[in-house]
């Protein structure tokens, strides 16, 4: 019957993606703020996309009940063992390029990519230093693990799309982030765009908002990790012009 998910933008890339591949029809529910560059890769792809607004979970309640309405497989973007273990393939990737990585920057939204890594990492690399990356206008599941329960939390407008938003009731990924997070840094607004400017300068390379919050944690707080290695994971480059 096709399957249905909720993304900020990536997730639903690459659930349309597979799709496209394999033959089933999908539908992609996304915050109306979605960025056109995510909406466009998306309608490429062949996916059917429906705009909500609100957040992105917002996004998430809606595709979850039309799922079940229409008897088709919903897919969450986070909040799925199998999900989370393949974003954890990114810890297998650096466990294996740098057996001696003294600590991985990750940008936070609902938690799937550092819960995967910071799983697999914490497994054969106790040592690993795992630190979550939030912009400081939308930390939504920072706020629900340390109360320790999903509730909602006022978030404002943030560069960082592909993390904004708050995370769905009963997410799998509260208990994985509180048990392997090690440290927290929240980043402003203006450290996003510089981080995108750095990048775009020195390396000719634009990446979207939630991959500038790992970097701009790095350009604040790197200097501490100073004759060790360390990595940043650019987790997007879906950003329009």
């Amino acid at each position: 019957r096709g399957i249905i998910t909720a993304s900020s933008g990536n997730h639903g890339a690459a659930t349309s993606l597979v799709a496209r591949l394999t033959g089933p029809r999908a539908t992609v529910f996304l915050p109306e703020t979605v960025a056109s560059a995510k909406h466009d890769k998306i309608t490429r792809n062949g996916a059917e996309t429906v705009l909500v607004p609100g957040n992105g979970v917002e996004a998430e309640i809606v595709a979850r009940a039309s799922a079940e309405k229409e008897g088709r497989t919903f897919i969450s973007p986070y909040s799925d063992w199998d999900v989370i273990a393949g974003q954890g393939t990114t810890g297998l990737e650096l466990s294996e390029q740098c057996p001696d990585l003294a600590a991985v920057y990750v940008a936070v939204g609902g938690g799937g990519l550092i819960g995967g890594i910071g799983s697999y990492l914490k497994a054969v690399s106790p040592g690993t230093e795992i630190i979550a990356c939030w912009p400081e206008n939308s930390k939504a599941l920072y706020h629900c693990i340390e109360s320790g329960d999903v509730h909602e939390v006022p978030e404002s407008p943030t560069l960082s799309d592909g993390t904004a938003g708050g995370i769905e009731e009963g997410a799998i990924t509260l208990p994985v982030c509180a048990r392997f997070i090690d440290s927290t840094l929240f980043i402003s607004e203006m450290e996003i765009a510089l981080a995108l400017r750095e990048m775009d300068v020195h390396a000719h390379t634009q990446i979207e908002g939630a991959a500038g919050v790992a970097l701009a944690a790095v350009l604040r707080d790197g200097h501490r990790s100073r004759d060790q290695k360390i990595a940043v994971v650019i987790c997007g480059l879906n950003i329009a012009l």
